[in-house]
């Protein structure tokens, strides 16, 4: 009987050039009998074949003394049913086993110890009762006595972890990286591993903190299996025992200035209220001045007005309330809820994008690159339409500099208001900008939509960030509503609406975003190279075509770097920003424009943000010496 185990991928190119692996898709080398199609599950890694049919069939020849299959995944939660059939296994003519996807690992082991020589695998899909389904990825291949790890992975927001990264590593070097889990069960499992000591394995999944597992023994011929492991969400995608701000309600705010908070409070004495934000190894703090409204306290619910110091630094904040006695003595947080500015934009720029189908952890990674680039291009605000799965997503935004606004639409996990809260919401960004995040259809009640752009008559931009790009005409003139993005619409992607006149910027395709810049109050740019509809292009797996490179590690170390930012994309990028973190020394800047200096906490640090323009389709290069 095989035994039973998993492969990590990073992408079909990435199995491509991996030694002894061979796609279920590759026609020269799988011989596909009955219906079977291609698929690839909303930007999966890798294309798989699947089958409904009874008694289709795939035969695969192959040389070497050991065989594995790598199942297709279960799509994910909330979309269509699972792999419910069976799979014959049949080598060289013999029965070898049953596979039920819903009760295995991705990848599985089927035959070792076989003669040297060629052999023929035959895999036949079966119903199982009355259920159905089976996909198949791929096949590794190899020869001599390699050993297979399993292991069990679960964690926080079980409902929502989909599947995670694994990257094997022996003295330091890389021996697997890819994507593990089935999703119904957690197993998780690599085969073909050389034998060997002094393995360890990381894994990560972007909302949840890395596990890592040391001292691990790969014995060839073996299965070695690890205790099971459990992820616990990351600290910076989950708030505790806040109402607000929060994520998708921030307080933006310049020094000096107030904001209201609201808190799981009790019976408690108030002790601290601290403001703390993080740029590697540099933290930056600042304890906050408040003065609590009673007249607003409600059996769990303190709330306070807060007032920032009028020499507060700029950026992304952690808000904690430190709170004890009484029944909850502890401390409230909400993870990057404020949002500290120097002034007002007068023509902000946004960075939009939607329907990207982040379920899981390939698309997270893809959404986390998508967000580095917005770092450099250092926008005001980023505005996400369509969303899915909040687990990931939170993880993946959480390396924004900028706030952001997010709704999910039709492709939704149920649950996303634990991390975003209601569908509907508006983000106030100073006295001239505010946005309305509608995500519900148009056809549903506006009235909480009336009354939150009501409140805002003076606003001089009133941006609408929505699932459908259909508002009523009227509602967009009686508002004066400047820009509608949108990640689900039919109809010309960008175009204007209404007597204000409303630009509607909309999303094109799943691998794409752009930048919106205003001037005057109204939208001047939205597309992609002059083009009248296009966005920027970013595929799935390419580098990004906006990146920055350091001589040295930025990691408040050296004393000397250089930074490199490289832009392939056929338009500019004026006033891009670099976070730099250096010794605690004066250093000289050439080549941009100092933004700020901000001393961490201990001392030891200098948080630099430096401006650069960096010119279409070339490099712009600063450097920073001590002075």
């Amino acid at each position: 009987m095989f035994k039973l185990l998993p492969l990590f991928c990073l992408c079909t190119f990435a199995f491509a050039a991996e030694p002894g692996w061979v796609s279920a898709t590759d026609e020269k080398r799988v011989t596909r009998d009955g219906e079977w199609r291609v698929d690839r599950f909303r930007y999966a890694a890798a294309e798989h074949l699947h089958s409904m049919e009874e008694g289709a069939s795939l035969t695969f020849a192959f040389e070497g003394t050991a065989v594995a299959v790598r199942l297709g995944g279960h799509n994910v939660p909330a979309y269509r049913p699972p792999n419910l059939g069976r799979i014959e296994v049949v080598i060289d003519g013999k029965p070898a086993g049953v596979i039920r996807p819903r009760a295995t690992p991705r990848e599985m082991e089927l035959a070792r110890d076989l003669k040297p020589g060629r052999h023929t695998l035959l895999l036949r899909h079966r119903l199982e009762g009355e259920d159905a389904g089976c996909r198949i990825e791929g096949f590794r291949v190899w020869s001599g006595g390699c050993g297979t790890l399993a292991f069990t992975l679960s964690g926080e927001a079980q409902s929502h972890l989909v599947d995670a990264r694994a990257v094997l590593r022996r003295d330091g070097k890389v021996v697997r990286d890819t994507l593990v889990r089935n999703w119904l069960t957690g197993q998780c499992a690599l085969t073909g591993l050389p034998p060997g000591k002094s393995c360890s394995l990381e894994i990560r999944a972007t909302g949840w903190q890395p596990a890592r597992v040391n001292g691990i023994t790969i014995t060839g011929g073996r299965v070695t299996t690890l205790d099971p492991v459990y992820l616990k969400r990351d600290p910076v995608t989950v708030t505790t025992r806040f109402r607000f701000p929060a994520l998708n309600r921030p307080a933006i705010r310049c020094p000096g200035e107030t904001f209201r908070a609201r808190f799981l409070g009790f019976d408690t004495t108030i002790n601290e209220v601290r403001l703390t934000r993080r740029v590697g190894p540099a933290v930056i703090s600042r304890k906050l001045s408040f003065k609590e409204d009673v007249a607003a306290k409600h059996y769990y619910d303190r709330e306070i007005i807060v007032t920032l110091p009028k020499d507060m630094p700029p950026g992304a904040y952690d808000l904690s309330v430190r709170v004890n006695g009484g029944r909850r003595t502890g401390i409230c947080r909400s993870p990057r809820s404020v949002h500290v500015i120097r002034q007002w934009p007068n023509d902000p720029v946004l960075v939009t994008f939607g329907h990207l189908d982040t379920s899981a952890q390939n698309q997270a990674e893809y959404l986390e690159r998508l967000a580095d680039m917005a770092n450099l291009i250092a926008p005001d605000l980023v505005l996400n339409s369509n969303a899915v799965n909040p687990a990931y997503i939170s993880g993946a935004l959480a390396r924004l500099d900028m706030p952001y606004v997010v709704n999910f639409g039709n492709h939704q996990f149920p649950g996303h208001e634990a991390w975003y809260g209601d569908p509907v919401g508006r983000v106030d960004f100073g006295p001239d900008l505010c946005v309305l995040n509608f995500g519900h259809l148009w056809f549903t009640d506006k009235s909480k939509a009336e009354a939150l752009f009501a409140a805002r008559p003076k606003a001089r931009l009133k941006i609408i960030n929505g699932f459908e790009a259909n508002a009523p005409v009227d509602f967009l003139n009686r508002h004066r509503v400047k820009l509608i993005h949108d990640a689900h619409g039919i109809g010309k992607k960008v175009m204007d609406i209404g007597v204000t006149p409303t630009r509607r910027v909309g999303k094109v395709n799943a691998i794409s975003f752009r930048v919106v810049r205003f001037k005057d109050g109204r939208v001047v740019h939205c597309t992609y190279n002059g083009h009248e509809t296009a966005a920027y292009p970013f595929a799935r797996d390419e580098s990004p075509p906006l990146s920055v490179t350091f001589v040295q590690p930025n990691d408040g170390t050296h004393r000397n770097q250089r930074a490199t930012i490289t832009n392939t994309y056929l338009e500019p990028f004026p006033n891009a920003r670099i976070t730099l973190v250096m010794p605690n020394r004066q250093v000289r800047v050439s080549g941009g424009r100092l933004e700020s200096t901000i001393i961490s906490d201990d001392n030891k640090y200098r948080v630099l943000a430096i401006r650069t323009d960096v010119p279409a389709k070339d490099t712009a290069v600063v450097t920073i010496e001590p002075r």
